[in-house]
């Protein structure tokens, strides 16, 4: 059975990932000084808040599938070839495409007042 989330819960789930990346990117460059991989230790969160993403825009944002497309190839070309780890390169991509999608919401939703937004228009 599929969960459904309103707009705005779907929204808080977005912006909680967006927070979650950034901490993912902070803590590896704390750990591992000026190295371009995300720190071993991050690797799980990292994941789950990828697929968590991919699948809040696949199955609760309307017209999200391209964007958690996009996510999900982001997230596979992003790996180190020497060490296997994803790079802090690939969670800055995955960043850009979120907030970019959240920024074209944001732009839309006050150009059709009548029809609701999926994403929520505030800053983070």
């Amino acid at each position: 059975m599929r969960i459904t989330f309103t707009p705005g819960q779907v929204a808080m789930l977005i912006e909680r990932a967006e927070r979650q990346l950034e901490q993912i990117v902070t803590d590896s460059v704390r750990q591992g000084g000026p190295g371009r991989n995300i720190a071993r230790s991050a690797h799980h969160a990292l994941h789950e808040t990828v697929v968590t993403l991919i699948r809040l825009y696949r199955e609760q944002v309307e017209g999200g599938a391209p964007v958690a497309t996009r996510i999900a190839r982001a997230y596979a070309k992003g790996t180190d070839a020497q060490s296997g780890s994803p790079t802090i390169a690939c969670v800055r991509t995955i960043q850009s495409l979120v907030r970019e999608e959240r920024e074209a919401h944001a732009a839309a939703a006050p150009a059709s007042p009548g029809a609701s937004s999926q994403l929520s228009s505030a800053p983070l």
